[in-house]
């Protein structure tokens, strides 16, 4: 594949990305900008306090499944492992940085779960069970977030060290850090909320 073909199909799945669910659904059944409320993310965490454990769900399965439409979606048009994989890295910058919504989305956790599905289904699911188990063990979703994020560059580098994966996730993980710097700083100073399943929580974690 050229590399204008990864460009080309690097925004594609940038764009999917770009759906933010988070937006959508607060805007279109709630009428109201996640991004105004708790602490104004736009992600799965801030959509449970601020709208609610149903609309938290959805969010957390459509940001997770787009980067896997990217995926499937490239690889339908090219037949190509390796540009697939960057489209659906590419979804993860596009829920972060949202075309549609004025660049400001969320932190792609769930988004870079799913393009860690994509990349080995088998691996991701470790991902996700290391992720769940540290926010059951810690109740802080961005110690869990973390903790999933950089065990899938501990675990593809023993088990799949493809170099294009891993450089995808080391991208990924490395943004995610960076997404998630105002909850190091709380975890630092003892001050990050952990996890809360009450509707309209004044929790800031995000």
């Amino acid at each position: 594949m050229p590399i204008l073909g990864y460009v080309l199909f690097a925004v594609l799945g940038y764009l999917l990305g770009s759906l933010n669910f988070s937006i959508i659904i607060g805007k279109l059944f709630y009428k109201i900008d996640v991004r105004e409320h708790g602490s104004k993310n736009a992600g799965t965490t801030n959509t449970l306090r601020v709208l609610g454990k149903g609309p938290a769900i959805f969010v957390l399965l459509f940001d997770t499944f787009k980067a896997v439409i990217a995926y499937w979606l490239v690889y339908a048009i090219t037949k190509d492992n390796p540009v697939s994989y960057v489209a659906s890295a590419a979804a993860v910058v596009g829920h972060n940085f949202p075309v549609f919504f004025g660049f400001k989305g969320g932190k792609g956790v769930a988004t870079s779960l799913g393009a860690c599905f994509c990349f080995n289904p088998l691996l991701g699911l470790f991902v996700l069970l290391i992720g769940v188990s540290t926010i059951a063990i810690t109740r802080y979703v961005s110690v869990g977030s973390l903790a999933g994020s950089t065990s899938s560059i501990v675990l593809f580098a023993i088990f799949d060290p493809d170099p294009l994966k891993l450089v995808l996730l080391v991208v990924l993980t490395v943004s995610m850090y960076i997404r998630h710097h105002e909850n190091l700083k709380r975890l630092a100073n003892h001050t990050e909320n952990k996890i809360s399943f009450h509707k309209k929580s004044e929790e800031k974690q995000g």
